[in-house]
């Protein structure tokens, strides 16, 4: 069997955007996607809180080369942190809209205290590339949120394949992304 995570980004779902249609995609008799729902009320919207959920997966052994993790947005760090962290290797590691160490400048305080739980130092983020065969990054060439600056940047650190989505926003149900023909493709 193989193993498909969606990791959801800030004060997300695991039943918004593309993800439900993605599962429905791609679960059969070989495949199975795992879209865990992580905390998002503000007392456990953290890294530690959001490792424990994923830790459960992990404890059975269903995150492993031949996995498959996507994140989305802030998913994205928190995908990139838990392999470092936990020093588990997987097939491909896709990062949809991803960044790290990025801070909007309309951000508040507490979007800046979750964030930063989830950011490697530079250093430590050129790691993650020994824990997936391969590094796909993906995102919109107009995202609202995050700068082409800081998506790219992700890009070059990490060595990464590099697919812009024109008009692709932040590629999620506000941009239009309910379904996602684009990353079935690319995985």
């Amino acid at each position: 069997m193989k193993y498909y995570f969606i990791n959801h980004g800030f004060m997300g779902s695991n039943i918004e955007n593309w993800f439900p249609w993605f599962k429905e995609n791609i679960d059969n008799e070989e495949n199975l996607c795992i879209i865990p729902q992580y905390p998002i009320d503000k007392e456990h919207h953290f890294y530690s809180d959001w490792k424990k959920v994923l830790d459960a997966y992990n404890n059975f052994e269903m995150i492993n080369e031949e996995s498959i993790i996507i994140g989305h947005s802030t998913g994205s760090s928190f995908s990139m942190k838990y392999l470092l962290e936990n020093k588990i290797k997987v097939d491909k590691l896709v990062l949809v809209s991803g960044f790290n160490n990025y801070y909007a400048e309309n951000e508040d305080d507490f979007h800046k205290k979750v964030n930063q739980t989830f950011y490697l130092e530079n250093e430590e983020l050129v790691k993650v590339k020994d824990y997936a065969n391969e590094i796909i990054c993906i995102y919109g060439d107009n995202d609202p949120y995050i700068t082409q600056e800081a998506l790219h940047n992700l890009v070059e650190v990490l060595d990464a394949n590099e697919v812009i989505i024109h008009n692709g926003g932040h590629l999620n149900k506000a941009a239009g992304y309910t379904k996602f023909e684009e990353i079935l493709k690319i995985i």
